[in-house]
């Protein structure tokens, strides 16, 4: 789902996964009522988590090895 938000045009269901991740990582809401607020499955809103999680990292590494 990650990937497919970084693209052009991502699904509804890939945009609200992604609304409930954030939303989740921001400690606005518990996973199970930003799963149930967005009508998606808590095992993909956990995947773009991890995802969106190793791209930042891999942002920064990579940031840092410039400098």
């Amino acid at each position: 789902m990650f990937q497919e938000t970084m693209s052009g045009s991502p699904s509804p269901e890939a945009v609200a996964t992604a609304k409930a991740a954030v939303d989740v990582a921001d400690g606005k809401v518990p996973l199970s009522t930003a799963c149930k607020v967005y009508n998606v499955r808590e095992q993909n809103v956990i995947q773009y988590i991890i995802d969106r999680t190793e791209y930042e990292t891999i942002l920064e590494v990579t940031n840092d090895r410039r400098k």
